[in-house]
């Protein structure tokens, strides 16, 4: 009996998490409708397992099955999106159709061939989840889309869901093990147990998934790297927005809109902090935050909150992380002392 309750607890987790992605998220951005997706297809499969092993409805296995095939699939897509590499207009690019193969070839599997279909679908989530997991681990910046501020929680999250799916595929061949040796003994408890605690994983991390906007425009005139003298070039008129329009100010900035405005790939721009600062584009963004919050605490009576929205963080304890790791104190602590590096 304890199968359902847990199980249900999920659903119902998960279902508080896709109002909140509802009411908080810009539903015309393409990541966050895909987030939203996940979080639906998990909510709607989570019901489905607490029905099917809880009460015992076999009827229900095709339908669980059809859901597992678009998961992680649907969870590529929303880190595909959040890069910024899904197409524009509706028009579907290569990656939305290689994503729909292996979905084609399991559903015709659970159509025609059951068996097989039981071991495609682990398959599919160690090959979607290796596809999340690696490029997050292999790259220090978050997605191109992922506003600078959440650059962090972003990485984080896309690796939970990326890992959550390979460990997922892990235990649906045990589970497969387990009804060749065991006759599926103990598959009630595993699906009961861990996949739950997978499906809350995978919808909280889904909830962390955040675009900003893609201005859309391309550079009315494309820039060649090559024509560029260094990287040394790269920083400067990056640094030049940020002196003459105070972009580094926007809550929502990203690399994909700070590329676009410099007319240069995404790679080159975050390859140039990256080399001569040794920093990643966040931190290097919010170094140039906390400079000027430094002038700020120094010179006006604004709370410490106030400085933090007014220079670009989105929350005061973001503000606080920051401004320690430059500094070397917390921004309370500097403005009593009134030193510390600026610049």
């Amino acid at each position: 009996m304890l199968l359902v309750p847990v199980s249900l607890f999920a659903t119902a987790a998960l279902g508080l998490i896709l109002a909140h992605l509802l009411m908080t998220r810009d539903m015309q951005l393409a990541a966050n409708r895909l987030f939203v997706a996940l979080v639906a297809l998990y909510l709607v499969q989570s019901f489905l397992v607490a029905l099917r092993w809880g009460y015992g409805v076999d009827a229900l296995r095709l339908p669980v099955g059809l859901i597992a095939a678009l998961i992680p699939a649907c969870a590529w897509l929303a880190y595909r999106a959040l890069s910024g590499k899904v197409g524009r207009a509706g028009r579907a690019g290569w990656g939305q159709i290689w994503a729909a193969l292996p979905v084609a070839l399991i559903w015709g599997a659970l159509l025609a061939l059951p068996d097989a279909a039981d071991l495609m679908i682990p398959l599919a989530y160690l090959g979607f989840g290796l596809l999340i997991l690696l490029p997050v681990l292999h790259d220090r910046e978050a997605p191109a889309l992922s506003p600078i501020g959440d650059g962090r929680q972003t990485r984080l999250a896309m690796g939970l869901i990326g890992g959550t799916l390979i460990a997922s595929a892990l235990t649906d061949a045990f589970i497969f093990y387990d009804f060749l040796r065991n006759a599926g003994q103990s598959s009630g408890h595993v699906v009961s147990f861990v996949q739950t605690a997978f499906v809350v994983v995978v919808g909280v991390a889904a909830g962390f998934g955040r675009s900003a906007r893609d201005d859309g425009a391309e550079p009315e005139k494309a820039v060649d790297p090559a024509d560029l003298a260094d990287h040394a070039r790269v920083l400067e008129r990056l640094e030049a927005l940020f002196q003459q329009e105070g972009l580094h100010r926007a809550e929502d900035l990203s690399l994909r809109r700070l590329s676009r405005r410099l007319g240069l790939p995404d790679r080159r721009v975050s390859e140039a902090v990256n080399r001569l600062r040794g920093l990643n584009l966040s931190q290097f963004v919010n170094e140039y935050r906390v400079r000027e919050a430094c002038g700020l605490l120094r010179e006006t009576d604004q709370s410490i909150l106030q400085i933090a929205l007014a220079v670009g963080f989105a929350s005061k304890s973001n503000f606080n992380r920051e401004f320690l790791r430059v500094v070397g104190q917390t921004p309370s602590a500097w403005r009593s002392g009134g030193s510390g590096p600026t610049g």
